[in-house]
């Protein structure tokens, strides 16, 4: 019961309420016609972003010229009885159908049978009919247009997202270690891929609550997470695959801690790289291996190394297309981390 409460969206079934009844006030002070649809085209307006309420009434004032130009004729050669507003309905159904319109089929069908109940179309009810939408669907843009940001909603996404990733690479330098360490670890991409979802919905909300500039970092940022995230499960993949424990893989259980624990929005990953490149030229300097087992569990450490190099330079990359400004900012944020 609580998490259906919690579900409800009260500020927009608050916002749509005072705006229905603002909007039929306003369509009274006018003396317009059935005032109480502004009302109603008001409710059908609110969307849950900007951009989905503006195309929204955009289609909606584009099918009222075409529900008008079907009622004309219709009214005017059939009559104004019901089986003539069928004859509306079914043709404006199909045009809406058409034009993929269907969002507004149901204010405009409403619209028709005002044109009916006036004994047919009209310069007056035109008029009437006119006002009212702009009526109902101005209330409806300007109460979307103070929606609430959810960009903190978004950056408790990203943390939670990256604090899951981070929990991963615990686990991989725990079971390089140790063939015996639980598969546990392995189960957290089900939750990564569950965030990373719920991240990008948000983020989408967020791009269509913005007006004029899109700032798609949020964007470019989930995208970069889930191709590291692909290259993680093939480690993981591959860490399954040791039999034996060798020697080396202490060290590289050493430095996937140090990813750990450096693991950060903000992190260019250009130390890293560096000593992801002093531990491949130490693996080098060994003898090779004299038995096959041991030949191939340093394979398969030689194979995550590689991996992880590519992991990194996902992020170094995204790092380096960044804008100087936005780099500074995401730095700084990884120096107060630290």
């Amino acid at each position: 019961m609580r998490e259906f409460w919690e579900t409800i969206h009260w500020m927009k079934a608050l916002k749509i309420a005072v705006g229905a009844v603002v909007a039929i006030l306003l369509a009274e002070m006018f003396g317009l016609q059935n005032a109480a649809s502004a009302g109603i085209i008001t409710l059908l307006t609110v969307q849950n972003t900007r951009l989905e309420t503006v195309k929204g009434s955009v289609r909606r004032f584009a099918t009222f010229g075409v529900m008008t130009i079907l009622s004309l004729p219709v009214y005017h050669i059939f009559g104004t009885q019901p089986w003539a507003f069928g004859i509306v309905l079914l043709l404006l159904l199909l045009s809406c159908y058409l034009l993929h319109f269907e969002d507004a089929v149901p204010i405009n069908a409403v619209m028709a049978t005002h044109y009916m109940l006036a004994g047919g179309v009209s310069w007056q009810t035109t008029g009437n009919a006119v006002l009212l939408l702009f009526i109902g669907s101005g209330i409806g843009v300007c109460l979307n247009w103070f929606m609430p940001c959810n960009q903190k909603k978004i950056e408790w996404l990203q943390y939670q997202l990256d604090e899951e990733i981070r929990g991963n690479l615990h686990w991989m330098a725990k079971r390089i270690r140790t063939v015996e360490c639980s598969e546990e670890g392995n189960s957290c991409f089900v939750r990564i891929e569950q965030l990373a979802s719920k991240l990008q919905q948000e983020i989408m909300i967020y791009l269509q609550n913005q007006t004029w500039k899109k700032d798609v970092y949020f964007m470019w940022y989930v995208s970069m997470r889930k191709e590291q995230c692909t290259i993680l499960r093939e480690i993981s993949k591959q860490i399954l695959q040791l039999t034996k424990i060798p020697e080396q893989a202490e060290p590289l259980s050493q430095f996937i801690e140090k990813m750990a624990s450096q693991f950060h929005e903000g992190n260019d990953c250009a130390e890293l790289l560096e000593s992801l490149e002093d531990l491949y030229m130490t693996y080098r300097k060994q003898p090779l291996p004299n038995t096959r087992d041991s030949f191939e569990n340093r394979s398969v450490l030689y194979c995550i190394l590689i991996d992880l190099r590519t992991f990194l330079q996902v992020k170094r990359e995204f790092y380096l297309s960044l804008p100087e400004q936005e780099q500074k900012r995401i730095f700084e944020k990884f120096i107060c981390h630290r």
